[in-house]
């Protein structure tokens, strides 16, 4: 009877932990999703804040082998940024592909970009070891 008595004790206890594991999973599985949605909203308010602001308006737009670039400048070359790359554009440094179309195709350079959306003006350093930054801005329509 003893033993009849504890394996029922046992047997209770692993329902209760399953159960309670199963809690968790469902628990741990509804924050990975509401994390996946928050991560999506905030994609979106980003690309709305960055449709109102006036920054990117008006800019001339390239089509390279079926990418959309602008055009920069105020470099010694002719340098593109690729649209998709500035989709996360704020007043922090960002790492950029800095794009110069040659006989070959595109020649892609790190650089590091700093907006002043105020001004409309952009500023790139060539380099991301020794920062330099250089006053450019992009080529608008008109």
């Amino acid at each position: 009877m003893q033993n009849t008595l504890v394996s029922r004790y046992q047997s209770q206890d692993i329902i209760k932990k399953n159960r309670y594991q199963k809690a968790l999973s469902a628990l741990y599985e509804k924050k990975q999703v509401w994390d996946a949605l928050k991560s999506q909203r905030d994609l979106q308010q980003k690309d709305e804040a960055l449709k109102k602001c006036k920054f990117l308006f008006y800019k001339k737009i390239y089509t390279i082998d079926n990418e959309k670039y602008y055009k920069v400048i105020g470099l010694d070359k002719h340098y593109y940024i690729n649209i998709e790359s500035l989709r996360y554009l704020s007043s922090a440094h960002l790492v950029i592909h800095l794009c110069e179309y040659t006989i070959n195709g595109m020649r892609y350079k790190r650089a590091l970009l700093k907006a002043d959306k105020n001004k409309n003006e952009i500023y790139i350093s060539k380099s991301t070891l020794k920062i330099v930054f250089q006053r450019c801005r992009l080529e608008s329509i008109s």
